[in-house]
């Protein structure tokens, strides 16, 4: 039999540690405003949350702010809460669990024509540096054993890749066959290497057209461009054109692989800090539809630069 006055006299002694190291993530506005544990409203994680939230779930009490006592978002509070807030206690978890929901502007980060074992990190250590994800739009014949690595890092950052055709070729013109051929060989390539499934498609140099959206049965994003394929663009020039297009939605189309000189990289110094104290939230292309309610629709035949 549970022997609540036992397992409070143990807790004690924990909680007041723990609760100093209660972890917030910083991806939602909801989170930095919510502490999540702390049912009673008096500012600390303790046994008189974990005895609070033991009542409610027996009938026998309520909770002052059912917010902080739903741990993992689920919209509920219940006994995966309620063993949350015990694991929390004892020293073993962090709280909240899971990612809280995303509220206000959001916007999706893409790269273009990757992988390159020099230059998509430098891309991603921005995106580190800024815990930031974003959608690398690769293209299937860089996809390999030496680019195997940056793939890899990318997944296990939280950013995802989507699908930019065989060997970027233009293919307004080409048959259906070698159409489907192009995008069908890149998904292979993401999946093997990857292990996950492109559910995006962007046609170089956006040109679309003939039976393409016949032949790929994928979505079609587009974006906000800033010219950085053009070696002269600074970038500040690259940075402006990309904040003054931007608008809740929007689908941001760069480059982590071009000619050098490419200062993308640095004009992620710019961007991402300047679209943050805007309220804007940088999530990958995924969850840019699913936070908009957009279902993805390989057959409609739409271009998104925004996400309505």
């Amino acid at each position: 039999m549970f022997n609540l006055r036992k397992a409070l006299k143990g807790l004690l002694a924990v909680s007041l540690i723990a609760a100093s190291v209660l972890v917030m993530s910083p991806v939602s506005k909801a989170a930095d405003t919510v502490k999540y544990g702390d049912v009673n409203n008096d500012g600390v994680v303790d046994s008189i949350d974990y005895a609070t939230v033991k009542s409610y779930l027996l009938g026998k009490g309520t909770i002052a702010n059912l917010t902080a006592a739903d741990t993992n978002f689920d919209k509920a509070v219940d006994a995966i809460d309620f063993a949350n807030l015990k694991k929390f206690l004892l020293g073993t978890i962090t709280l909240p669990v899971g990612t809280p929901p995303i509220t206000g502007k959001v916007v999706a980060l893409t790269f273009d024509d990757g992988p390159d074992v020099t230059l998509t990190p430098k891309v991603l250590d921005k995106l580190d540096k800024y815990r930031v994800p974003a959608t690398f739009m690769m293209i299937g014949q860089k996809i390999n054993d030496s680019t195997a690595p940056v793939i890899k890092r990318i997944i296990s950052s939280g950013s995802e890749i989507g699908n930019h055709s065989w060997a970027y070729d233009s293919m307004s013109g080409m048959s259906y066959s070698a159409i489907k051929k192009s995008v069908d060989d890149t998904t292979a390539a993401i999946v093997k290497y990857s292990g996950t499934t492109p559910k995006f498609f962007r046609a170089p140099n956006l040109a679309t057209g003939g039976s393409m959206f016949d032949a790929i049965d994928l979505t079609f994003a587009g974006g906000v461009t800033c010219n950085d394929w053009v070696q002269s663009t600074t970038a500040q020039q690259r940075a402006d054109a990309i904040i003054a297009g931007t608008r809740d939605g929007a689908i941001l189309l760069m480059h982590d692989v071009q000619p050098l000189p490419h200062p993308t990289p640095e004009a992620l110094d710019i961007i991402i800090p300047k679209l943050q104290s805007q309220g804007y939230t940088f999530v990958t292309l995924s969850d840019l539809f699913k936070i908009k309610g957009v279902t993805l629709s390989p057959t409609d035949s739409k271009i998104y630069t925004y996400v309505p």
